[in-house]
């Protein structure tokens, strides 16, 4: 496939194609030809700037038609499991890092027909938008952030009644609902996470937003021992001096000190809340005035201390970084399709294409977006060197 390329383009194909066998990717694959063609897909992702469909890729990557690519994302047999897997074995292989838990908003404000699509507020434009939702995990392992398992999660008005049996005779027996029931973003993070634990991934702690802290999945993760940092509503009640109040109230009677090196005014805290159990809280203030209470499940000050804990909740920032890089370099945003399996598949395509961009920069200190760049302008110029500048000599014409 590589021989039908333009010369130009011949070496960034090549190099995605080492990049995946790098990452144990050419197993998870059916047959050689789908393996080739997502190789060829992903170039198209790194190699265009925007709008990376099918047939722009086959425009300028004319190994294959762009009805082959299209075939890939919806009809060809290529689970994402597998891919995932692969991702969370080489994930392991760096070593153990933490894990982020967060969801990202795909915006499609013209995609009425995609049943995946819903309104969600949206924190960076200060007003609602209608988008396809991914709650994503990714693992953080030294200077790589590898999404490990993603869903694609469906709003409850898009959604059927859970699969039950119809009554009937002979003929009307077992069959069920062709859609699954509805499910939470919290239901499904509790699914990738088990997931992940099955495919055997270390993580030293799981830090999340406020709206994932919720009493149930945190108590199931403290019963799977795994330890997680996040963001307490200020109306959770806890018991302190015999008396069950909201959590707002107990701080204020705490005075809390100016942390020179946090830049906030803090003090932690150890507490027990019926919904959670006992906890180490960290109350702070910022220099906004904003208030807030970082959590976690270890309630030894010992080995959860103030500036342990507020450096955790701040690695959180990584997965939104992720989320930046993966729309603006990985084209996340790109798919045009409205079969739900092009849709799964090309996200899960755009997020190896995002760990595969970070494996072919020169250094760690070149951003994901001077590696695109740099890869573009070889597959532009191809082995020439540019021209010598221009001297200007006289008055300008």
């Amino acid at each position: 496939m590589a021989s039908r390329l333009y010369p130009t383009t011949q070496r960034l194909f090549l190099l995605v194609v080492a990049a995946l066998r790098s990452l144990g990717m050419e197993a998870a694959f059916a047959s050689p030809t789908a393996f080739a063609l997502a190789a060829l897909y992903l170039s198209g992702l790194i190699l265009l700037e925007g709008r990376q469909t099918p047939w722009r890729m086959a425009a300028w990557l004319p190994a294959r038609c762009h009805d082959a690519l299209s075939r890939l994302l919806r009809e060809m047999p290529v689970p994402t499991r597998p891919l995932l897997r692969a991702l969370c074995a080489w994930a392991a292989r760096q070593g153990t890092g933490y894990l982020c838990l967060d969801e990202v908003v795909i915006e499609k404000p013209f995609s009425k027909m995609l049943p995946w699509c819903g309104w969600v507020y949206s924190f960076a434009k200060r007003r609602k938008v209608y988008g396809l939702h991914v709650v994503v995990l990714v693992s953080c392992v030294g200077r790589y952030r590898i999404p490990v398992n993603f869903r694609l999660w469906r709003p409850r008005a898009a959604c059927r009644p859970s699969p039950k049996r119809r009554k009937g005779g002979k003929g009307h027996a077992g069959r069920t609902a062709h859609k699954a029931g509805y499910r939470t973003k919290l239901q499904l993070a509790e699914e990738m996470l088990l997931e992940v634990r099955a495919w055997g991934l270390a993580f030293e702690y799981l830090v999340f937003d406020g709206h994932y802290t919720a009493g149930w999945l945190t108590k199931k993760l403290s019963r799977w021992d795994v330890q997680w940092v996040g963001l307490l509503d200020p109306q959770t009640r806890v018991v302190h001096g015999g008396k069950r109040l909201p959590i707002r109230e107990l701080a204020p009677a705490k005075k809390k000190k100016w942390r020179k090196s946090l830049g906030l005014r803090a003090r932690a805290l150890s507490v027990y809340a019926p919904t959670f159990g006992h906890l180490r809280v960290v109350a702070f203030r910022n220099k906004a005035g904003q208030e807030g209470f970082i959590a976690t499940n270890v309630p030894d000050a010992r080995a959860a201390d103030l500036t342990a804990l507020v450096g955790w909740k701040r690695s959180r920032w990584s997965i939104e970084t992720a989320f930046r890089d993966a729309k603006q370099f990985g084209g996340l945003e790109a798919c045009q399709c409205r079969a739900e399996c092009a849709w799964v598949r090309h996200v899960a395509f755009a997020f190896v294409g995002f760990v595969v961009l970070q494996l072919l920069r020169r250094s760690p200190e070149e951003t994901l977006g001077a590696a695109k760049e740099r890869l573009q302008l070889e597959a532009l110029r191809g082995r020439l060197n540019p021209p010598a500048p221009l001297r200007a000599h006289g008055a300008l014409v």
